[in-house]
């Protein structure tokens, strides 16, 4: 008889046809992930898998498999988690965002149901919504996304966030106004370059050939306070003690970036640990 943890581990790798997403989304290693796939193999003396260049393809029986497997399995796992001992919950969100925005929540949340087990998830935006959506993320903590419908997540706008350019103090501009020809020729250091925040500033400069850095929060806080480029930062993000710390003062342009709406994002058929984290939230906010 086959290991139950055999077909969990085939589905898992048959839904995304790559070892590497696979054994991230398991929490197991790569090598292991490989050899469980090889032992389910030889156990039902057939082949599951043929490589290709994107990764793994499903063999005729292997998609016959996983067609007859994917429903139960995920069954199982939406029990396991129901009657855990120990309860889990799945944040997807980038750390800034969870750290600076959504922190006192958060805190106040493990305080009150310290036998709740938290782990975060950090991707691009709609990767974590389709990770919802597959109830492989609980909740999603985001910048609103772009034309994004799904008639079983619903969103919960909170607030708005102020996206700014930053620059070292001592800088011969930093009491300008600068235009967008000026903006042209500076070095600009960026978050993730398919961070909202980049998508906007090339949407509003009409994606003109701008010289982006794409840089960590940190890494943009040090390079602007030593040289005379700029950086791009969500201004909630930004501690008072940070600009003083690195000599820093917002930067003013003739572009108007606009405000942008953050907030949850959370599946209808939520469990109950959710509801308990939504109403902490919607207090606070």
């Amino acid at each position: 008889m086959v290991n139950l943890e055999l077909y969990k581990i085939y589905v898992t790798v048959a839904k995304e046809q790559n070892i590497t997403r696979a054994s991230e989304k398991l929490n197991i290693s790569q090598p292991a992930v490989t050899k469980h796939i090889k032992n389910l193999e030889n156990i039902l003396e057939t082949k599951l898998f043929e490589r290709n260049n994107k990764g793994l393809k499903l063999t005729e029986t292997g998609e016959k498999l996983y067609q007859k497997l994917k429903q139960p399995i995920n069954e199982i796992i939406e029990i396991d988690k129901e009657f855990s001992k120990s309860k889990n919950i799945t944040i997807g969100s980038h750390n800034h965002l969870l750290n600076k925005v959504f922190g006192e929540s958060v805190n106040e949340f493990y305080l009150e149901y310290p036998d709740i087990n938290t782990d975060l998830k950090c991707y691009e935006t709609n990767k974590m919504l389709e990770m919802l959506e597959d109830k492989e993320i609980d909740i999603v903590f985001s910048k609103k996304a772009e034309r994004y419908r799904n008639k079983n997540i619903k969103y919960i706008p909170l607030g708005k966030l102020n996206d700014i350019f930053i620059i070292n103090k001592n800088s011969d501009i930093a009491n300008k106004v600068l235009t967008l020809e000026e903006i042209e020729k500076k070095i600009i250091y960026v978050p993730r370059k398919y961070a909202q925040t980049v998508t906007r500033l090339n949407e509003l400069t009409k994606n003109k050939k701008l010289n982006l850095k794409n840089s960590s929060y940190n890494t943009i806080l040090e390079i602007t306070s030593k040289s005379d480029s700029i950086g791009l930062i969500t201004k909630e993000y930004l501690e008072k003690e940070e600009l003083k710390k690195y000599n820093l003062v917002e930067l003013k342009t003739e572009l108007k970036l606009q405000p942008i709406e953050f907030g949850i994002y959370f599946n209808t058929e939520r469990r109950k640990e959710i509801n308990c984290l939504i109403k902490i939230i919607r207090e606070k906010f």
